[in-house]
């Protein structure tokens, strides 16, 4: 929706939003699916295998049960799901041809594509997409990331074989941000027993291997429901061979040494080098956003929560004096990307001008302060997720930054299932990490801020009930310029409280050989999204 669309009543809201929608499900977006499949034009520049070297990997296959990240993982290529996203990170439609709100935001319906498959060739019809939601929503299968997407989910009904509805607790004016492929993707139902096996989604390639950190080949899908402007059918490559390496310099090395046609990121150090050094040989694509790096406090026991110390807001200020912001994006990031003071940067339509800023660098304020606090000499535990190399060395900044401030503090770094028992546990106090940028702000506010949300508990255990208040507003605003404003007030007092401490807006720089054609990432990083990315990309001769 437009801005000005969001400022008119919800009768004209709809009318204009359905008229919209159709129109540019009969543009770019209009792929032809089922029999009319093998009519579409043959692109001339069709064909080739891309190597992708990424720095992570998904823990397994099951793309409802893992958390797959659509930057890095390469198994994001087989997702798809009800609505998509452009270049822009603007929602389009996928499956989902039409959808629009009742009057009182909470029931959305969704008009189908006919004749849109299932790579095991199954018909995507209503009852598959409710058995997609529905399966997601099981605690037992669902990974928390993809269900927090869901969580205000009441039930879903089927009015027929092409019309779904999606009935919510409470009211949301941003529901349809969460029915695109990250995180809600759509799997076959009748090949469920392999899907940590043999998964069959519906993206724009198919599965064919897999071996973790070493290899994930996928081929083109060729009755893929989407076509390029000119009819051709999408995606062009013949497929796609993700070669995970978490290493830096391994995967920058594999690229030079003709062994990968694409990485994902050259490292913060490497850049401005590669850049001046083999910028005639490579393309660059630089990504100004992929998300939004941050420490959290554990504020559901310990010396951080006020459940268990009087003056834990004292400390958690006094260890947000001790962090240098600057420090971090000197260190850590090599001066690119900018220091962030709220969730969004000013590359985002989301960014807000006023947001007040968090407890400036002051050591000495610091000192005084832990001195003052009860428990300032208690044991704390800083963690890292080994996913990322920028989560591990900005948190060994932060260990040496509260060290110097006198802190009695250690620093682990752990894979994910044991970053993940911690979170379960409250077994830590400071979590060095990030989160990925949000299409609307919703997704980020309502599942790690809001009180509430079951991540939110979790993770921080951060309560406040005037934040509570302006999310549950936002959700239901329609007007994006009064929401950008509300979710700015979130970040102003979020900044005060100190449930976290925002630190840097994660910027990456994606390389690939001079070969690779027709490709570019989304605004803020996917590699495949409604027409681009490796949709639209091709190998030269």
């Amino acid at each position: 929706m437009t801005d000005e669309a969001n400022k008119k009543g919800p009768e004209s809201t709809r009318r204009e939003f359905l008229t919209a929608t159709t129109a540019l499900a009969g543009a770019a977006l209009a792929g032809l699916p089922g029999p009319a499949a093998a009519e579409r034009k043959r692109n001339p520049k069709r064909g080739g295998t891309v190597r992708f070297g990424t720095r992570d990997d998904s823990v397994g296959l099951d793309t409802h049960r893992n958390f797959i990240y659509y930057v890095s993982q390469p198994l994001a290529g087989t997702t798809g799901g009800l609505l998509d996203f452009d270049a822009g990170m603007n929602i389009v439609p996928a499956i989902a041809t039409e959808w629009e709100p009742s009057n009182d935001l909470k029931t959305w319906t969704f008009k189908l594509r006919q004749g849109a498959e299932f790579h095991n060739g199954e018909t995507i019809d209503a009852n598959a997409v409710k058995w997609n939601i529905e399966r997601i929503l099981d605690p037992k299968i669902g990974h928390s990331f993809n269900r927090s997407a869901l969580v205000d989910v009441e039930r879903v009904t089927v009015d027929d074989k092409w019309i779904v509805q999606v009935h919510l607790k409470d009211p949301s004016a941003a529901f349809d941000s969460n029915m695109v492929y990250y995180p809600v993707n759509l799997i076959a139902p009748g090949a469920v027993d392999k899907a940590d096996t043999a998964p069959a989604g519906c993206g724009p390639f198919k599965f064919k291997s897999w071996k973790r950190f070493d290899i994930c080949e996928l081929v083109r899908f060729e009755n893929f429901w989407e076509s390029d402007s000119e009819g051709n059918t999408l995606p062009y490559l013949d497929g796609l061979i993700g070669r995970p390496k978490k290493e830096d310099r391994v995967r920058l090395t594999a690229l030079r040494a003709g062994e990968l046609d694409l990485i994902d990121n050259v490292a913060y150090a490497d850049a401005p080098s590669f850049i001046k050094d083999y910028g005639k040989t490579y393309d660059t694509f630089p990504v100004p956003q992929v998300g939004t790096a941050m420490v959290t406090f554990n504020l559901r026991s310990g010396p951080f929560s006020a459940k268990d110390n009087p003056d834990a807001h004292m400390l958690r200020t006094a260890a947000a004096h001790a962090i240098d912001h600057e420090g971090i994006h000197e260190a850590v990031f090599n001066k690119q990307g900018k220091v962030a003071k709220g969730f969004y940067s000013e590359s985002s339509p989301w960014y807000g001008k006023d947001i007040k800023p968090w407890p400036a660098f002051d050591p000495d304020k610091a000192k005084a302060l832990r001195k003052k606090a009860k428990d300032g000499d208690a044991k704390l535990l800083i963690i890292a997720n080994d996913s990322f190399p920028y989560m591990q060395q900005s948190g060994e900044l932060v260990h040496a930054m509260l060290k110097d401030a006198g802190f009695n503090v250690t620093f682990e770094i752990h894979p994910t299932p044991v970053i993940q028992d911690k979170y379960n546990k409250a077994a830590f106090d400071i979590d060095s990490t990030a989160n990925s940028y949000r299409i609307d702000p919703d997704g980020w506010y309502s599942r790690n801020i809001l009180s509430t949300a079951p991540e939110t508990k979790r993770r921080i255990g951060y309560v406040n009930e005037k934040v509570d208040q302006l999310i549950l507003a936002a959700a239901v605003e329609r007007d994006k310029d009064k929401r950008r404003q509300m979710y700015a007030d979130v970040d102003s007092i979020v900044n005060q409280d100190l449930p976290l401490l925002y630190t840097h807006f994660v910027s990456i720089m994606q390389a690939g050989t001079k070969k690779l054609k027709g490709y570019k990432p989304a605004f803020t990083g996917p590699f495949q999204y409604a027409g681009g990315g490796m949709r639209t990309a091709w190998l030269e001769s």
